[in-house]
């Protein structure tokens, strides 16, 4: 039998004619979710539903979680409210749907209200554990490229990391090749870590500032792409790898991409940083919902 502390309440059986609960809850341990799974049915069937619930209950044990969100779906995670009441709903309902029913938008709310208290009591979800999951998690909706949440730098901190190269050397190439793959990206080019000589320039230029303990940002890069602080790239010297008339190139393409003020929102916000967007200050787990 699951233990109830560690873990997850799905729901309940129903009833299959009256459609209300009338069997014993269903429950998996945490921590069989460790892989991957899959929720699979038909338009309507619940699919969103159930996720929905496995992120509630995943967070109210304390797991942080990155949300992917694509359809705009899942930031209902940061519409909880504990007193269940219709002035709580008013903001959120389809003022259209009140007009159709003939009613107005605060008995509409009303209504919502109501109806959620008692679907909630249902599964006996109250009002403490409703201000427990609004109070103990930090819910945060972020929009990369927009402004409309809260923006995300995806270029990524360019800070040297501290500590000394050589006992992170392969966590820190993987994100210099994360990073600039990024970067890349943006500028519409695509670009692979082992042939491109645009990725093999700029992972360079980043590792030898790096090295050296140098904070970097994108003029420094720009200015390097044009005159680079390294003799060689392999066994080639750098002329002979990557010509300076295609390097800078490079580097117009790049300055273009820093130069757009539709850049401007993919550049400034939250950081990519993997403790920030999984635990807040105060040490509560998150829910980062990337749309």
């Amino acid at each position: 039998m699951p233990d109830s502390v560690s873990s997850l309440e799905l729901g309940v059986a129903l009833d299959p004619v009256h459609r209300e609960p009338a069997g014993d809850t269903l429950r998996i341990e945490r921590d069989r979710l460790t892989t991957h799974g899959v929720i699979v049915g038909m338009t309507g069937s619940g699919k969103t539903g159930l996720g929905m619930v496995l992120l509630e209950e995943v967070l109210s044990k304390g797991v942080p979680a990155l949300i992917l969100d694509p359809k705009g779906d899942l930031g209902n995670l940061a519409l909880v409210f504990p007193e269940l009441s219709g002035e709580d709903f008013a903001p959120w309902v389809d003022e259209g749907e009140a007009e159709r029913e003939g009613i107005s938008k605060a008995e509409l709310a009303r209504r919502t209200a109501e109806r959620w208290r008692t679907g909630l009591a249902g599964s006996g979800i109250g009002t403490e554990r409703l201000r427990a999951f609004r109070d103990g998690v930090d819910v945060r909706i972020l929009t990369p490229g927009s402004a409309a949440g809260i923006p995300v730098d995806v270029l990524g901190n360019l800070a040297a990391p501290p500590g000394p190269w050589e006992e992170q050397a392969e966590t820190l190439r993987d994100e210099i090749e994360g990073l600039v793959s990024g970067l890349l990206l943006l500028a519409g080019i695509e670009a692979d870590p082992l042939t491109s000589r645009e990725h093999i320039l700029l992972a360079n230029l980043v590792e030898k500032g790096w090295r050296d303990g140098r904070d970097l940002d994108l003029a420094t890069l720009l200015g390097w792409i044009q005159d680079p602080p390294l003799r060689r790239l392999g066994v080639f010297d750098v002329e002979t790898f990557f010509p300076a008339r295609e390097r800078l190139q490079l580097a117009m393409r790049l300055n273009g991409l820093a130069a757009s003020p539709s850049f401007t929102e993919w550049m400034q916000g939250a950081p990519l940083d993997i403790a920030e967007l999984l635990w807040a200050p105060d040490g509560r787990p998150r829910a980062s919902i990337v749309h």
